[in-house]
């Protein structure tokens, strides 16, 4: 690139015997032109010698480098006596402010003119904007190399000036060298989609197309921009499948919890497991029964961890919580002006979303019969119609059901179709409730006092063997999720104290777990002693406020009076700050 412009340069002084050398910045020639016919010689004229001033003494190549400017010397300013007769103008070459290197011209001294600085300075700095325009572009097409989409830069006509690798791969370019002088329409054969490329006097994004290529087609996201006044424009490809899954990516829709992490060693859950472990060697229609609070999703995400799409999206979806207006759209995914609000771009659904991945449809019972039919159809064909669209989308999506319903029964009330419950029932998982899971209730409440310890880092205190007696008695209707939340109550009741004893358990569990041998009238005073514990915790809290502590407690003010007067509870012992033992 240098050489060029020095050759330009050179033109007007062949005939005056003089040359011109370009230096790194340390003073070495890299490179000089000369009229080789001449039989003068110079010392810092060929390449490899080093003009510096510790090398060669005053002369202008030297002191640009000192001084970081254009520099010119005359005759006798040499310090060589050789360069006596010599005229030498030197300009510095910058980039990103460094100086890179030195363009000098040398002029016998008769064929000095003011105006050769001005002519070298012009020249060093044509260089200079040369490199910064060849860096900018290098880290430009670094830029477009690192895009995780296709970048495609073309001009009015559809002349394509510059694309990344991965526009070219998507397009069916694979490892084929990109041919020069390429067009648009080469490369995209939609020609809908080239007509709109090619007309449109503003750009827009995100927009849906498919797209025909040499070799196939392509669902994509395509996004234009007019950079120029000539026409030139930048179009941006996505496809939607990556898409999807980077949307899935960005909103956690990923499984974390693996077979390791269910605790329990009862034969009936170890049975379960093993069948589940099957279950993950393959991409079987999966459908798991079991009480509410079993750890039905637990199930799901463990299969989908150990299956082979344990690193693709994991999207959840529960049933019963969706609308049943928008549970079509948000499963399906809608077109541009489907409905009134209907975002212009449209929307993929729930199954675009974790294509080739894991979708988990909780409380399967609770879907709307609408919604039943476009799902069997899913199942049956891997295609996803949206609400308003014209095209089907194959998506490639692996289905975990789950359900707290006899789903049978549900067939006989015709509130779910039974060709649908066929079709999911391929392999299915009876989650064990935890009274069926004999000797799992003291290891599970080991793990979950240890995750309640990492997550709110409180010290745990102990169980008394009574209360401990009580807790594996009690049949836990609401399963380990209702084991978990009465443990999270009792560890921050019991806050500041070293012992859970039976006073600090619900009334539910004293009541359903009592001995049946045990005294009634006992029992009563143990329920009351609690009720005045509760109570009396809660007024030292909030400094004998009824008003807060009725708030807290779930009661009216009058309720609470009552209560207080019952129990022989004085509010103003307690206000004021007060500490208070507990009775």
């Amino acid at each position: 690139m240098a050489g060029s412009i020095m050759e330009r340069l050179y033109v007007p002084v062949r005939s005056s015997q003089g040359f011109i050398s370009l230096s790194d910045s340390r003073g070495y020639v890299l490179h000089a032109l000369w009229n080789v016919r001449d039989s003068y010689h110079t010392p810092h004229l060929g390449p490899g010698t080093c003009a510096s001033e510790e090398s060669s003494g005053t002369n202008a190549i030297g002191i640009c480098i000192k001084e970081r400017r254009s520099v010119q010397t005359l005759g006798a300013e040499h310090y060589c006596r050789s360069l006596h007769n010599w005229f030498c103008a030197a300009s510095p070459i910058w980039l990103d402010g460094n100086l890179v290197g030195i363009l000098n011209i040398s002029l016998p001294v008769e064929y000095y003119h003011p105006h050769t600085g001005g002519m070298i300075d012009s020249a060093s700095h044509a260089i200079s904007e040369n490199l910064r325009l060849r860096s900018l572009i290098r880290e430009q097409k670094a830029t477009l190399e690192m895009l995780d989409e296709g970048v495609i830069v073309f001009d009015a006509t559809g002349r394509i000036k510059t694309l990344n690798a991965k526009a070219w791969d998507m397009l069916g370019g694979r490892n084929a060298e990109i041919p020069e002088n390429l067009n648009i329409r080469d490369i995209i054969l939609s020609r809908d989609v080239v007509e709109t490329l090619l007309s449109r006097n503003c750009g827009f994004r995100m927009q849906e197309a498919f797209v025909k290529y040499p070799g196939g087609s392509l669902n994509t996201l395509l996004s234009l921009s007019l950079v120029d006044k000539y026409g030139t424009r930048v179009l941006s490809i996505r496809a939607i499948r990556k898409a999807n899954e980077t949307a899935a990516r960005l909103t956690g829709a990923k499984a974390v919890y693996t077979f390791e992490d269910i605790c329990g060693r009862s034969s009936a859950l170890r049975n379960v497991i093993s069948f589940a472990r099957l279950a993950a060697q393959s991409d079987v229609t999966t459908l798991i029964l079991g009480e509410s609070g079993t750890g039905k999703e637990l199930f799901a995400q463990a299969i989908h961890n150990a299956s082979a799409r344990a690193n693709r999206p994991f999207i959840v979806v529960n049933c019963g919580a969706l609308p049943r207006e928008l549970v079509q759209s948000e499963l399906f995914g809608y077109d541009e002006g489907a409905f009134t609000g209907a975002s212009k771009l449209g929307k993929p659904g729930k199954f675009e979303l974790a294509d080739t991945g894991t979708l988990f449809l909780d409380e399967i019972g609770e879907m709307p019969l609408s919604a039943q039919v476009s799902l069997l159809r899913l199942l049956q064909n891997g295609e996803v119609s949206r609400v308003g669209g014209k095209h089907t989308r194959h998506v490639d999506v692996r289905v975990i059901a789950a359900t707290n319903r006899d789903l049978e029964e549900a067939i006989r009330e015709n509130t779910f179709r039974a060709d649908l419950f066929y079709r999911l029932n391929v392999f299915t998982l009876n989650i064990p409730p935890l009274r069926e899971r004999h000797g799992d209730v003291g290891e599970l409440i080991r793990h979950l006092l240890q995750k309640l310890s990492a997550s709110h880092g409180l010290d745990l205190p102990d169980f008394s063997e009574e209360a401990l007696g009580y807790l594996h008695r009690y049949r836990w209707p609401g399963n380990v999720r209702e084991l978990e939340n009465t443990l999270e109550r009792l560890v921050h009741m019991a806050k500041g104290s070293p012992r859970i004893d039976v006073g600090l358990l619900p009334a539910c569990i004293l009541q359903a777990a009592s001995p049946g041998q045990e005294d009634r009238r006992a029992y009563k005073g143990l329920l009351s002693l609690q009720e005045k514990e509760t109570l009396v915790k809660t007024l030292c809290e909030f400094n004998g406020n009824l008003r807060a502590a009725a708030q807290e407690l779930g009661l009216s003010r009058s309720g609470l009076y009552a209560k207080l007067k019952r129990l022989g509870i004085s509010q103003d012992e307690y206000r004021k700050n007060k500490r208070n033992r507990l009775p």
